[in-house]
């Protein structure tokens, strides 16, 4: 009791020894862990792919402050990323790249320094320059895309798109180009405010009420994952005093009930487990027409109840966090060679669209962004980036087919065209089928398309595993995401 209220009484200008890095690697390790929950009750794979992730979170929550299983957990990740290649989800890619640099570093520490792999508080010194930068660079590169001539259109927007996604939320157009400015501006002024320790508590209230706004319009996955990385950017000392004020608001059964889970933890990861393999893959399937929105709401309402009572917990605790108060420096430098060839191939990733090597799973999520020969958009990027050939090639419009699956992606689509490599990924598909298409605009017949020397040419294994290309409207009338 008595270390307890010491604990308590901490001021964050008190150098922050282990102790309360430790409870820094157990709060975002956890944070972590309801993200992933998150993720994947809102995910559609597989129960090969969806059900060691989900085993290895519910891992982490019982035991957050152990190495290991954080590690096994971002394997996991890193498996479901490279499963969904080449066009994994956006958060995907990051979660892949992260888990895959820490996971070559942490085998390494492993073999060196056995005691420093498995001390929390050691490994938090080590890893959280590298998140920090990598969640930076990932918010540069995403705000970046969305400076174009396409995500400023009016009529065209994706930034009223994701507003109106929320349910009975319809954006009158004389506000329009407020909500294009407010969101450019929260996107781009979140890396900035990261950046620097005095703003870091003003990053996190914005961030508060755009992932907030994510989830609702059904983005979840999305802001569920993100909203761990900013503890990252909390002082450690606070961090340490959140756990104590997050027990303390949890009634005593409650409380009572997590002890007795985390005592018995095999027990309570097999019945979570199974709980969630019912209720995922039984359960809501069996609604029909409703399954999708089981999943959607169900991943809404844990993201938002479990980012509520984060919100409620830092409030208690405002006046050691909010602006004004003392705090020491969350570092932002990394010298290691294998974390740096992590956060250069999140640049790299982010960079491909204007490179010419593909257009999806880059951090362009909803910005309407074009880089296609003919249709370059960015108005900070000149077009004379592009120096691969991936998107060149004709542009394809699918009009019709005798094969039925091919047919309702064809009908999906409608007058959606696309560049040739991605053309040719669609068609590889239904090697056996008669397609009918255009190529800039010139009708052509591939009988069968294995045979046809333009969709039947075979990609590169380079383009097999990176290159994704989305389909796209001819002209501006909706979202490009």
């Amino acid at each position: 009791m008595t270390q307890n209220v010491q604990l308590v009484r901490l001021t964050t200008s008190e150098r922050p020894g282990p102790p309360y890095r430790r409870c820094a690697f157990t709060v975002f390790a956890f944070a972590l862990a309801m993200g992933a929950l998150i993720h994947e009750w809102n995910s559609t794979w597989t129960p090969w792919v969806a059900i060691p992730a989900t085993v290895a979170a519910i891992a982490v929550l019982l035991r957050p402050a152990s190495p290991v299983r954080v590690v096994v957990l971002l394997g996991t990740l890193v498996v479901e990323c490279i499963r969904q290649m080449p066009d994994p989800v956006n958060h995907q890619v990051l979660l892949g790249v992260l888990g895959a640099s820490l996971g070559v570093w942490w085998l390494g520490v492993l073999l060196r320094s056995p005691d420093v792999a498995r001390d929390p508080a050691q490994l938090y010194d080590r890893i959280a320059p590298f998140l920090r930068v990598a969640f930076i660079l990932m918010w540069i590169l995403a705000a970046l895309a969305k400076v174009n001539a396409g995500f400023m259109d009016t009529a065209s927007t994706c930034a009223v798109w994701i507003l109106e996604s929320i349910p009975l939320v319809d954006i009158p157009p004389v506000l329009v180009p407020a909500v294009i400015g407010g969101t450019l501006a929260m996107e781009l002024s979140l890396p900035i405010l990261l950046a620097f320790h005095r703003t870091r508590p003003l990053a996190i209230m914005v961030a508060l009420p755009f992932h907030a706004l994510s989830s609702l319009a059904g983005h979840s996955w999305f802001s569920g994952l993100a909203w761990a990385f900013y503890a990252l950017f909390l002082p450690p000392a606070v961090l340490a005093r959140g756990v104590l004020v997050a027990r303390m608001l949890l009634p005593d059964r409650v409380r009572d009930a997590v002890d007795g889970a985390r005592a018995r933890q095999w027990l309570t990861l097999g019945v979570l487990t199974v709980a969630f393999i019912v209720g995922h893959y039984v359960v809501v399937p069996a609604l029909g027409p409703y399954a999708g929105g089981a999943r959607h709401w169900g991943a809404v309402i844990l993201c938002l109840g479990w980012m509520a009572f984060t919100v409620v917990v830092l409030w208690r605790l405002r006046r050691s966090w909010f602006p004004g108060a003392p705090r020491p420096r969350a570092s932002l430098s990394v010298r290691n060679p294998v974390l740096i060839i992590g956060l250069v191939a999140l640049v790299l990733n982010g960079a491909t669209p204007y490179l010419g090597l593909k257009t999806t799973a880059a951090f362009t999520m909803f910005s309407n962004l074009r880089t296609e020969p003919g249709h370059w958009n960015p108005l900070l990027v000149p077009e004379s980036a592009r120096v691969f050939g991936w998107l060149e090639g004709g542009d394809v419009r699918f009009t019709s087919t005798d094969d039925p699956e091919m047919q309702h992606l064809i009908d999906e689509e409608k007058s959606e065209h696309i560049v040739l490599m991605g053309a040719r990924r669609i068609a590889q598909e239904h090697p056996d089928a008669t397609v009918t298409y255009t190529l800039d605009g010139v009708p052509r017949t591939a009988s069968p398309v294995a045979s046809d020397p333009v969709l039947g040419r075979p990609l590169s294994l380079a383009e097999e595993w990176f290159g994704a290309a989305r389909p796209y409207a001819s002209a501006h009338e909706t979202c490009q995401h």
